[in-house]
């Protein structure tokens, strides 16, 4: 527009400076004129490519303008997406600290745990050892195995506590059986093969084959003792009701004084 001004003040001067020539020089109009159309011309063609330009840098900034409101609604939700990103950081965090707190609880229940379980082997190892020596291979090979399982690390404690406890609960049910079976025992100062009658925890009895001898198992000393000829009697019934021989009965045998080493 400003171009346009100074093209249209170019053209009026010409014009007046025509009409304001004297008659000696109207022979030098067609030069000026000539001239004037050339300045007018170049005038014109610099006019257009400035306003070629003018056009391209309004589409050039109108285009800056949108890609600039592009980018400054793409900022907000980057804004938006961040502040979700820290608050998902933050609760990620919480979440970590969480699970590490429980993992150090964990491993401290475990190790306490490993600790009881191997207190309780070893006072239950101990009480076998003290105890009336029936089943005593068996339950030593369980021992054993328990304390292969406690030392294993793929054993998970809940394994290691229900094994533990199972035994525990065997030898509990020891307690409230009864049962018969054949060992060989060292009998008055010799080996001899006799029948053997379990009564629950309590008492441990045997009778040799013949059913002329009868003795049970003192705890204390850790031998074998002879009983009187008037328990034989009793004893051979107690051992069939152990094997299921014959009906239950009362029976009549020699407990004494419960004691324990």
């Amino acid at each position: 527009m400003y171009y346009r001004k100074i093209l249209l003040n170019i053209i009026i001067a010409g014009l007046t400076c025509l009409i304001a020539l004297p008659p000696s020089l109207a022979q030098n109009f067609d030069i000026t004129s000539h001239a004037v159309r050339n300045e007018i011309s170049k005038a014109m063609d610099v006019e257009k490519k400035i306003q070629k330009r003018v056009t391209a840098w309004t589409e050039k900034a109108a285009d800056l303008s949108d890609k600039l409101n592009r980018l400054r609604e793409e900022k907000q939700r980057m804004e938006k997406k961040l502040q979700k990103l820290m608050r998902l950081k933050t609760l990620e965090e919480k979440k970590h600290a969480e699970n590490k707190r429980k993992k150090k609880e964990a491993d401290r229940v475990r190790n306490e745990l490993s600790d009881y379980l191997d207190s309780v082997l070893v006072k239950l190892e101990t009480h076998i050892k003290q105890d009336l020596p029936f089943l005593m291979a068996e339950r030593q090979a369980r021992i054993d195995s328990l304390k292969d399982m406690m030392v294993d690390p793929t054993e998970s404690s809940a394994e290691k506590f229900r094994r533990i406890f199972e035994a525990l609960q065997i030898e509990t049910e020891y307690g409230t059986t009864i049962e018969a079976s054949q060992k060989t025992i060292t009998f008055e100062g010799t080996q001899v093969l006799v029948n053997v009658f379990r009564l629950g925890r309590v008492s441990l009895f045997c009778q040799t084959i013949d059913k002329k001898k009868s003795g049970y198992f003192d705890i204390r000393e850790k031998n074998w003792k002879i009983l009187p000829e008037d328990v034989n009697r009793d004893m051979a019934k107690a051992l069939a009701m152990a094997r299921l021989e014959r009906s239950v009965e009362l029976v009549k045998l020699p407990l004494g004084r419960i004691v324990r080493p």
